[in-house]
């Protein structure tokens, strides 16, 4: 699996999905310069998945982790937007603020231009 196929699942929302596709991606460089980005994008759509499943420690905690993973490559990295995705995670984590379960979150997409070496 690639990092282009976890984006189209991360879109279709298929977060689990996605998640798999990018730990396979990652797998044969879990130590080199990309081992942040690839966490970051596992644990955003794992924290998608939590937040369909009304699990609030869940997606809390994994989009704050992600968030942290993907914030030193933001803007763009590997042709994918990472500033969007980002902000988009803060809006979340703020929404996140109050005691009642924030209803209603329309979850992400990620936008990507072929990528860059």
């Amino acid at each position: 699996m690639s990092l282009e196929r976890g984006i189209e699942l991360f879109n279709s929302g298929r977060y689990w999905e996605s998640h798999e596709a990018w730990e396979e991606a990652w797998m044969p460089d879990r130590k080199g310069p990309d081992s942040g980005f690839y966490k970051g994008l596992i644990q955003v759509a794992a924290a998608c998945l939590h937040y369909g499943r009304h699990n609030r420690r869940g997606a809390v905690n994994k989009w704050q982790s992600g968030a942290g993973y993907l914030r030193p490559y933001l803007p763009r990295h590997r042709g994918v937007e990472l500033a969007p995705l980002v902000q988009q995670v803060d809006g979340y984590l703020a929404a996140f603020d109050g005691p009642d379960w924030p209803e209603g979150l329309t979850m992400p997409t990620i936008q990507a231009t072929p990528s860059d070496p």
